[in-house]
This record gives structure tokens, sequence and C-alpha cells, in this order.
């Protein structure tokens, strides 16, 4: 049995905590998760009646994978983001993303950034326990049951913490050595308790399958009768025919707010070659996959009308051909736009709908610039009424830099037009209100942390204002000394 005297081994009150900004700016990510976890379990310790860590504890405070997973009453549930937004004010985090991922579910991202780094720390809540709309486990019966690990934060029951990451790995799909390992760990600790939440969702072969590869820790069989498994599972929910068709209602109401409010981000990079945007998208796609479930790029346009050439060779020449008459220019015109507005209903915003990322290397805005790129012949008016027209991302970042800095890197046209697309992508950026100038003529990893900060001050506010929260007015983390941003 765990020792029912509380000790968390150096977790202090959050008043004491030392914010991880008055550290070195060199943290890196350990340091930084471990003084979020440690931040967020003295807030669940002082400010909850009861709570439990549900999974993924075993090295709590000091080491864990990206999010800490943990339960609250259903009573307490509503004031977590409130919570959330104390434990990233101690730490000097930033709460840049969240998503109601079930009825009584939210996840959040807190990120810091350290250096061109961006060390990003999930904690995911729930009430009741529930998956793709179905409810499995209850607050009350788990709080209840709930146990005090050597640490000192609390835990599950180990047949309550069984049967929550059992049916988490068959929804998934996903059962590999390690989590098998887990599950006989667990129903070695609970045998009866554990055989108990079997057969409350399973019968005859299924139950009596489970029950022999808990035991045994054999777990080959479960691909052959995986399908059956869950088949089974989704029939034996925690709730009755009654109180499903009952919840059809709040089910529906969440899925519009999904709709109306989605929580995933679309971004664009715009600059003149040499500017570095494809470095930058790399930095953004490598460390924003953390907090989105998946980060999807495009280059101009979706492409949903005609794909064209897919080539990722590299352009040399970008304007070696001449431009096209009047007639097929404006044609061009508005085959972009029909482009941009079927790509974002059948793509972006389906996507932002299940919380990806979209990020753009150039836009639509790139052509007022240098439409002989697109071979465009046409009135320069028209282009600017399309850009007006087409839907416009949450944020276009320009990355700026000299002309001669630019024509140092990239030498693809003359230093001349180089100049005049430099003049041009500031009066464009100028002209958008949710435009923000970078200076790109910083080493690489000074333009990544620039870009990094605009992304996630820009969603740190959207989520802010989501939540009801205080909308932050300063951005947390580390400083430079050298002024980043650029006014072109």
């Amino acid at each position: 049995m765990y020792p029912a005297v509380f000790s968390i081994q150096g977790i202090s009150a959050l008043e004491s905590q030392i914010s991880i900004a008055d550290a070195s700016d060199r943290l890196d990510a350990k340091h930084v998760k471990a003084t979020v976890a440690r931040a967020l379990l003295s807030a669940l310790e002082s400010e909850y009646g009861a709570y439990c860590i549900l999974s993924g504890y075993d090295e709590l405070p000091d080491s864990f994978d990206t999010d800490i997973d943990f339960m609250v009453s259903s009573a307490e549930f509503a004031s977590v983001p409130q919570m959330i937004a104390k434990v990233a004010r101690t730490t000097s985090t930033r709460v840049f993303h969240t998503v109601g991922h079930e009825l009584s579910a939210r996840s959040f991202s807190l990120g810091y950034q350290a250096g061109e780094e961006l060390i990003i720390v999930q904690p995911d809540s729930s009430a009741d326990y529930r998956h793709f709309g179905l409810l499995w486990l209850r607050a009350d019966e788990v709080l209840s049951a709930r146990r005090r690990h050597p640490r000192g934060f609390w835990i599950p029951g180990a047949a309550h913490e069984f049967a929550y990451y059992l049916i988490k790995r068959l929804n998934k799909r996903y059962l590999d050595d390690k989590h098998g390992e887990k599950l006989h760990r667990l129903f070695m600790e609970d045998w009866n308790g554990c055989e108990r939440m079997i057969e409350r969702f399973w019968m005859g072969r299924n139950r009596t399958a489970l029950i022999r590869m808990a035991r045994t820790n054999d777990w080959t069989e479960v691909t052959t009768v995986l399908e059956s498994i869950r088949s089974e599972l989704k029939q034996n929910s925690a709730e009755s025919l009654a109180q499903r068709l009952s919840a059809v209602p709040e089910h529906a109401l969440h899925q519009l707010q999904r709709v109306i409010n989605p929580t995933g981000g679309w971004i664009a990079i715009m600059g003149a070659d040499g500017a570095g945007k494809s470095a930058v998208i790399q930095a953004i796609r490598n460390q924003f996959r953390f907090a989105y479930h998946k980060v999807k790029c495009f280059h101009l346009r979706p492409k949903a009308l005609y794909r064209g050439n897919d080539s990722k060779s590299a352009v040399t020449d970008p304007h070696g051909k001449p431009p096209r008459g009047w007639f097929l220019s404006v044609a061009k015109v508005f085959f972009l736009i029909a482009d941009y507005w079927l790509g974002y209903l059948l793509e972006i915003a389906p996507a932002m709908r299940r919380s990806q990322l979209i990020v753009f290397d150039r836009y639509l805005y790139d052509l007022l610039v240098d439409s002989k790129r697109v071979r465009y012949g046409g009135p320069a008016w028209l282009l600017q009424f399309a850009a007006r027209v087409v839907p416009h991302p949450h944020l276009v970042i320009l990355l700026d830099a000299p002309a001669g800095v630019l024509w140092e890197r990239k030498q693809e046209v003359t230093f001349d037009e180089v100049m005049r697309q430099r003049d041009g992508y500031c009066k464009v950026a100028r002209m958008l209100p949710y435009a923000r100038i970078i200076n790109a003529a910083q080493p690489l990893p000074d333009v990544i942390r620039d870009v990094d900060m605009e992304i996630v001050d820009y969603y740190e506010r959207r989520t802010a204002e989501r939540l009801g929260l205080s909308t932050p007015s300063l951005m947390s983390g580390p400083k430079s000394a050298v002024t980043t941003r650029r006014q072109c």
C-alpha cells in the first residue's frame, strides 16, 4: 500500500515557486517541464477537494512525456482553465492552445520560449472519463477510490487505472509491449478489482481473453480480437440508452462550438527569396506538432482545383517566362479565387476543426508584390480585389531583411528587383491588420524564436478570450537585448 502521509518531494506552494523566467535563458526542456509539473501538482493539491493523476506519473514531477492527464470532480471541472492560467503565470509559460476534446475533458498547451526552442507542456484535464463521446468511468467513482503515490500526489486505484488505460489503448487501436507491461502490473496489483472492471464491459470469449492476456502479460492475441473487443466495449458504456439519448443535444452543441470556434490555427509566411521562409516553416513544423494534431503545409495556394506540378525542386529563375496575355491572366485570378475558397471549405476549415495547424509558404498576398512569378499580365487592381475576397489566415508573418542581405543570400533576380520587392512586401504588410514583421537579417535561431513568439502571442490571446481569462499584456519567456522586430 502507498503511505497515507502527504509529502510531495521538492514541490512547494505556488506562492514560493521560483519563476522560470528568473533562471537562465538557456533552460532545458526537462527543467521547464518539471517546474510546470510542480506548480500544477501544488495547485491541484491546494485548490481542489479531490483530484488524481490518471497516468504517466511514475517519475513526476521530475520527468514525464509531454502531457499530464488528471481528473477532478464534475463540480470543479469548470474552474480548471483559471487554475491552468494561474500555473502559467507562476511558471512564466503561456497558454496558447486548448481543446475541449470531450464534454468533460479539456487539454491545454503551455509554451515557453527557450532560445529558438519552443518547450510545450500539455496538462489534460477531465471529470467523467469519456472517449469518442462515450462515458466509461465517472469521476466520483474514480476519485472515491484514489490513493496516495509515494511522492505525495493522488493517483487512481489500480483497478480504475487499469480500466482507464485499457479502454484508452483499445479505442486508439494501439497496444504495444510497454502498454501491455503496464496493464499487467496494474492487474497483478489488484487482480480481483481489475477482473470486475473487465466483467463490467465484456462477456464471454472477449472477457476470458482479456483476463488471460492481462494475467500472463501475453498480448499477442489482441490484434486478432481487437475489433470484436472494441465493438462490445462501445455497447457497454457507463450510460444507459436513455442517458445517451438525453445527452444528444449536449453533444451536438459541443460539435457546433468546434465548428464556430475551431481549435486549429492558420498562418502564412511571406517574404522575398532569401528571407529564410523554408527554414522557418520547417522549424514551425517541428515545434508546434506537439500542440496540434498535425501541421499541414501548402505552397502559395490550396491546390483544391488543380494540383499542377508538385515538384519540390528549387525555382532558380522565377521570372524566366514571359507574362500570359490579358485574358488568360484575368482567368488565372478567378481560378485562384475559386481555388482558395474551395480549398478553405474542403481542407483548411475541416483541418482547423480537427485541431490542425495550417501553414502557407507564400499566399495570394505575395502576388501583389511579385505577380511575375505566376506570369500575370493583367491589371493590378484585379489582384488587389482577389486579395480582399479570398479567406485570410489568422496571422501573416513577413520575414523582412535589407535588400543587400536578401541579395547576398539569393541572386535569382536583379538587385533592383530585390529592392522593389522588399518595399512592396512592407507596404502589403502594413495594409494587413493581422500581419507581423520579423527581422530576417538576424541569425536563423533568433528569427525562429521571434516567429514562435508571434504565433504563441496571437493564439494565447485567442485562447484567453475564448476561455474568459484575462488577456495577457506581456509576452513571457526570455527577451533578447536586440530589437528583433522591424518596422520596414
